[in-house]
């Protein structure tokens, strides 16, 4: 098939399709659920995808990738030897299970269903992945029990926008199959939430795509649009051709392998020890505080020092307040109150009136906020206080 030919009928299927149901998918493509035909035998749709058959109607797809290879600049092996993190607490890389869906609609619900499910593991020196490909609806509950047995037990899984799409998704078939969720209770790390804590504040987005772009180096090639799949997979359905399935196959193998290669390389990211993206440091700092490691957030700002932005810094000067180094925070701050931050003078007017006790360097302070802004409560209260203050002083004396 062309390109100009591929192009041209993911077109037709995404505008066709868009915003459908699956019933109403099946209309478009004149047929139904209970008369779909299926030309093609499984055994030869499996060795046309190079597969074989796991049951009715399921056909899987396995790949040995050894871990001394690279997903774009990324050392697979870093799976095995992560630093440590914030996002990730004891851990066994021997329990990741790295899965990804592939379904018959992007907005969830009852009616979606997942024709593609890649999950892969560590298996010795390789990461083994294992595709379950649906050749008919009625394979779905095979396929649900083969998924279990395969990424089921004792998993730590770990997905990307996984809590919110592929596990709900996941756990609404297992139940309409009449099967426990498997997974329903299971430690699980959605990539999504620390990458976007990191570069939220560096990139336009935080799609695998941009992701996979900007801090693995890994550029995909001919890449299938998400709205196109679910059209594929029914036109499949109808008549037996796989048209675009094979790309669809090596579309979700990217996605589930560049899973394995985000997490030394987010983990670099936040340790500080390489990588090919700056992340916001602030942000990564503040992820070590929440976990409960300031030094190793103000280590990580330290070492950042020279390319911090305001943020940075004011973050920095909290790290060391907290640890009572006033002379430290007080250099930041009157650093970043010689370039105007508002907040860095704020936080000297607090110290020069309540550390060191100096309301007439506090009072000057505050009416300098008080110009900058006018009008504000809370700098009004400051200078009202401090000038109180100032007047008992005189009597005093």
């Amino acid at each position: 098939m062309t390109e100009n030919t591929l192009q041209h009928r993911l077109a037709l299927l995404s505008h066709s399709l868009a915003g459908t149901s699956i019933g109403q998918r099946l209309a478009c493509l004149g047929t139904s659920a209970g008369h779909l035909r299926r030309p093609a035998a499984d055994h030869e749709v499996a060795a046309r995808l190079g597969g074989r058959i796991a049951a009715d109607h399921v056909i899987v797809i396995e790949r040995e990738i050894p871990l001394a290879s690279h997903h774009g600049h990324v050392p697979l092996a870093g799976i095995t030897q992560l630093p440590e993190v914030p996002w990730l607490k004891r851990h066994d890389p021997r329990h990741f299970v790295f899965i990804d869906t592939e379904t018959t609609g992007l907005a969830g619900g009852t009616g979606t269903m997942a024709f593609l499910v890649g999950a892969a593991r560590i298996d010795g020196r390789h990461l083994r992945v294992r595709q379950y490909f649906l050749t008919a609806f009625a394979g779905e509950p095979a396929a649900l029990d083969h998924i279990e047995r395969w990424a089921g037990g004792e998993t730590h899984l770990v997905s990307y926008n996984g809590k919110r799409f592929d596990l709900p998704l996941l756990a609404a078939r297992y139940r309409l199959a009449g099967s426990r969720d498997p997974f329903a209770g299971l430690p699980h790390l959605d990539l999504l939430h620390p990458v976007r804590t990191a570069f939220r504040t560096r990139w336009p987005d935080c799609r695998l795509a941009t992701v996979e772009h900007r801090l693995l180096g890994f550029a995909r090639t001919n890449d299938l649009p998400g709205a196109a799949m679910p059209g594929a997979w029914l036109e499949f359905l109808r008549g037996g051709h796989l048209g675009i399935l094979p790309a669809i196959l090596e579309h979700n193998l990217h996605d589930v392998v560049s899973l394995a290669a985000l997490m030394p390389a987010l983990a670099a990211a936040y340790s500080g020890t390489g990588g090919i993206a700056e992340p916001d440091a602030a942000a990564v700092a503040r992820a070590w505080s929440r976990a409960g490691m300031p030094k190793r957030a103000l280590r990580r700002l330290n070492e950042a020092r020279e390319r911090l932005d305001e943020a940075g810094l004011l973050e920095l000067a909290r790290l060391h307040r907290r640890d009572a180094d006033w002379g430290a925070a007080v250099r930041i701050w009157d650093d970043l109150a010689h370039r105007g931050s508002i907040e860095a003078i704020e936080r000297l007017a607090i110290y020069h009136e309540h550390v060191a006790k100096d309301p007439s360097a506090a009072a000057v302070l505050a009416e300098r906020l008080g110009r900058r802004e006018p009008g504000a409560a809370p700098h009004l209260r400051r200078i009202e206080r401090l000038d109180r203050k100032l007047r008992q002083a005189r009597i005093s004396a």
